[in-house]
């Protein structure tokens, strides 16, 4: 069964490269500073729901248009 992590990281696919690149750049940063993995998944779930968010913001003002 895949981990949390792992299902974090493979909906990365869906994010643009910048977004992706700052994905793993706080995955990096927090297991270099020895963070929880929980700590680490729910940083990184936050992160996504962030731009998840963004980007319906996005969508409504283009719609208003």
């Amino acid at each position: 069964m895949a981990s949390e992590l792992s299902n974090l990281e493979s909906a990365t696919k869906y994010l643009s490269p910048t977004d992706k690149d700052r994905f793993f750049k706080i995955k990096r940063d927090m297991e270099a500073s020895g963070a929880s993995r929980k700590n680490i998944e729910e940083r990184l779930r936050a992160f996504l729901w962030d731009v998840v968010e963004s980007d319906d913001d996005d969508e409504n003002e283009d719609d208003a248009l």
